[in-house]
């Protein structure tokens, strides 16, 4: 672990042991402070089903703290998910973080995708912005080049030389839960090291008898409402087909124990502008309408099939709470895709929630060799750049491991030839993944959501039968020509020249255009003017002391912050300090 948090003052640790929920009292503290409440290692969904009552008892503690204080809690995946809707009545919900454990922490479970996360929930008594030092993770540095391990290409002057703003997805330590948790409650004490708090109370739970994890198996079946319609257990084989319509209209008229994996990338309710789709709904009725549609993908699905629903972990625990009352949990796999907006903490958690209809089937990509490939993911540390990874080839450097529920190594499409014209498209690796280790070849996949055709065209590549759902025409006839490229032989992913219209940030693109002037250059002449100053220069203070034009600011960069990343930060180097 290697993390530095500016003008922190190390929060004094505070331990205080509870074997009981009856004596949670002795935690009320009356001025500001930063908890850490300590559940016990391997709580399962069973466990967080039985335990509303002791969750509104830990809940009926937090609203007696101080209205500025900050508190966290620590846990497995699915006890987070049903804990956060109990503290989230009495407090303000800021971050799920997902902190990276031990290979041992959890029990092995044998043809089933190995765990390695723990669920670290951030909230607030005050319902402002997070409050919390400015912290950095220290750069890594590939074994093979001696790089860094990402590449900044360009970009080195707009960094930090430390290394990068920290994430909600902690991978640079390694939690052992046997061990205790000072690992986690040393980041804490650094990351809210500010004013008003003074110390980081512990609150030590992994004894409380109630909480301790009961080790008994799931129940296949719960209270959830499968609908029976259409045909039963042994429906007629589908054919793959794009369908233009209501994701619940089509669901409906569906038959029963059809599917063998069901996934959903539904629109997450953030005002982004979707052909066809109002994705500001108020959220009361967004997850009335999730749930329709749920209850449907559950009574198509296949025994021991599985449902994976991709979202932003808070959303990703409302939808854990429906289906968690009728399905079984397989995994909760960590995505980590940063993502805008910038943040202190950059969000990069993506969850993709999989629940199963009865009891787990073996995954069919843990025993299929045939595609091991998508599910040898490269290993922490290596870069991705093509002279490394060539030398790393003809060298035999072993740069791949084993697959787990934390994906690090699935990066988003962020250039424009890689798009088409739609706001928010899946890598095709993500689903070459996904569908490498749910499902073998000829079983049929359903995407609900189906979009510019991405899921549908995989599952094509792959010998896989498929069902792509779409409700705007444009994006419908956007698949089907896609998949029209694909059956004449085109790759429907190779790289374009049309530069696409949607969008999916706020961000203004710049025109193609040609530089006179290199747009580092001119970050560098602002960072120049900042150290002569003393401050941020402003526009007028640009046109007055720069080399350039100011035409060039105006022409070059979508807002003033860009223009100014430079001069922000010291600039760093990609090389190890060791070299």
């Amino acid at each position: 672990m290697a993390h530095w948090s500016e003008k922190s003052l190390r929060l004094r640790c505070v331990p205080i042991n509870v074997t009981s929920i009856a004596e949670l009292g002795i935690v009320t503290r009356a001025e500001p402070a930063t908890y850490l409440f300590w559940l016990p290692f391997g709580r399962t969904q069973l466990d967080a089903q039985s335990s509303k009552a002791k969750f509104a008892t830990l809940a009926e503690a937090c609203s007696t703290l101080n209205e500025r204080s900050t508190v966290c809690f620590l846990t497995t995946p699915e006890d987070a998910a049903l804990l956060l809707s109990s503290i989230s009545n009495v407090l303000k919900f800021q971050h799920w973080v997902a902190v990276k454990t031990t290979p041992d922490a959890y029990d092995k479970n044998e043809g089933q995708l190995p765990r390695r996360h723990a669920a670290l929930l951030v909230f607030t008594g005050y319902s402002g912005v997070l409050g919390h030092t400015k912290t950095r993770i220290k750069y890594t540095y590939c074994p093979g080049c001696g790089r860094t391990t990402k590449d900044y290409g360009g970009k080195a002057h707009m960094y930090h030389e430390y290394g990068t703003s920290i994430s909600d997805v902690w991978r640079d330590l390694e939690w052992d839960p046997t061990l205790g948790v000072n690992i986690v409650v040393d980041r804490l004490r650094d990351l809210f090291g500010l004013e008003p708090y003074r110390e980081l109370t512990l609150v030590d739970l992994h004894e409380c008898v109630e909480l301790l994890p009961a080790r008994t198996a799931l129940p296949c079946e719960g209270p959830l409402r499968v609908r029976k319609r259409g045909m039963g257990n042994h429906p007629k084989r589908l054919r793959s087909k794009l369908i233009h319509g209501d994701c619940l209209e089509t669901l409906r008229s569906m038959p029963s124990n059809s599917i063998d994996f069901c996934f959903a990338d539904l629109p997450y309710n953030l005002k982004k502008k979707y052909c066809g789709w109002k994705d500001d709904l108020e959220i009361v009725e967004y997850f009335q309408w999730c749930d329709e549609w749920l209850a449907e993908l559950l009574r198509v699905l296949k025994p021991g099939g599985t449902l994976a629903v991709l979202n932003m972990p808070v959303w990703s625990a409302r939808h854990f709470e429906y289906l968690s009352s009728g399905m079984t949990f397989r995994s909760w796999i960590v995505w980590e895709a940063l993502s805008i907006p910038v943040r202190n903490i950059m969000p990069a958690h993506y969850a993709i929630l999989c629940f199963s209809k009865g009891a787990p089937s073996p995954l069919p990509g843990l025993t299929n060799v045939n595609e091991e490939s998508y599910l040898t993911p490269q290993r922490e540390g290596f870069c991705i750049r093509p002279g490394c990874y060539l030398k790393r080839s003809l060298l035999n450097i072993q740069d791949r491991g084993e697959i787990t529920d934390v994906w690090h190594d699935v990066h988003r499409l962020k250039h424009n030839t890689r798009r088409v014209n739609h706001p928010c498209q899946l890598p095709p690796l993500l689903m070459r993944r996904l569908f490498s280790l749910f499902t073998a070849y000829g079983d049929m996949i359903l995407d609900c959501f189906d979009g510019a055709g991405t899921s549908t065209l995989v599952a094509a590549q792959m010998g896989r039968r498929y069902i792509g759902i779409e409700r705007s025409k444009r994006y419908h006839n956007l698949a089907r020509k896609r998949h029209s490229q694909l059956r004449e032989g085109h790759d429907p992913f190779a790289p374009g020249n049309e530069i696409p219209k949607s969008k999916n940030n706020q961000v203004r693109r710049m025109p193609s255009q040609k530089y006179p002037v290199t747009k580092k250059d001119l970050q560098l002449d602002v960072k120049r003017i900042y150290q002569e100053l003393g401050r941020l220069p402003t526009r007028d203070d640009v046109a007055r002391h720069s080399h350039h034009p100011i035409s060039y600011f105006k022409e070059y960069f979508a807002n003033w912050g860009e223009v100014c990343a430079a001069a922000r930060t010291t600039g760093m180097s990609d090389a190890s300090p060791l070299d």
